[in-house]
């Protein structure tokens, strides 16, 4: 594949998440190459790739001459997500702590400064996207610390299970409100002061924000 249609397959792929994160196709749906080809008014290669990586992704699964059908989040998948995620985030916190230095924290503040920013952002798809991207920064960049790729490989496919979670259960179908706050003050502030035992308190409400319904953010 050409560079060029390289980038159209990542172009269309991004475009046709952002359809299934908003729910704009209807549940029992399926995806057909044709529609999509006419849809996003390109050849049938780069739809086909972007299909292709988008199982991968097990964000859909290829129905045998039908299409492609999206899989749904279960809550049980969301809850089993948050208590992974909790594990590889703690675990990570735990191995990065010894190497934590002022470009670290100062790299850390501005992201969470950042994400605590877009809180007043509504609950339109778009606006849901950013928050989730500028949240997800912030927990890759503590997870990085540790040095450990699959760790962070793992956080990074797990964060983008319970966005996707978030927006077809909470969002979409509970309308339960994004919080307007974050412990990520909090984390630097604990980290910045070598207090790994609030540092681990403060990630782990900042993850629990839905773990009364079973969701995390």
């Amino acid at each position: 594949m050409s560079i060029e249609n390289q980038s159209l397959k990542a172009k269309i792929y991004d475009k046709i998440l952002k359809k299934i994160v908003g729910n704009e196709f209807a549940t029992d749906e399926l995806l057909v190459e044709s529609k999509l080809v006419k849809m996003f008014d390109v050849s049938r290669a780069p739809v086909r790739e972007a299909l292709i990586e988008l199982c991968s992704a097990n964000i859909i699964r290829n129905i045998p001459r039908a299409g492609y059908q999206i899989i749904r989040i279960s809550e049980k998948d969301l809850r089993d997500a948050l208590q992974f995620r909790l594990m590889l985030e703690i675990e990570g916190l735990k191995l990065g702590f010894p190497k934590i230095n002022k470009g670290i924290i100062s790299n850390l503040r501005t992201l969470a400064a950042r994400s605590d920013e877009v809180r007043n952002l509504g609950l339109e798809t778009d606006a849901v996207s950013e928050k989730m991207k500028l949240n997800n920064q912030f927990h890759i960049a503590i997870s990085s610390i540790s040095g450990n790729s699959l760790i962070t490989k793992a956080l990074d496919s797990t964060l983008d299970l319970l966005w996707r979670g978030l927006v077809q259960i909470m969002i979409h179908e509970n309308k339960i409100p994004v919080p307007e706050n974050t412990y990520h003050s909090g984390i630097v502030r604990a980290m910045e002061e070598g207090d790994l035992k609030s540092a681990i308190s403060n990630l782990t409400d900042d993850i629990l924000v839905y773990s009364s319904i079973g969701h995390g953010f």
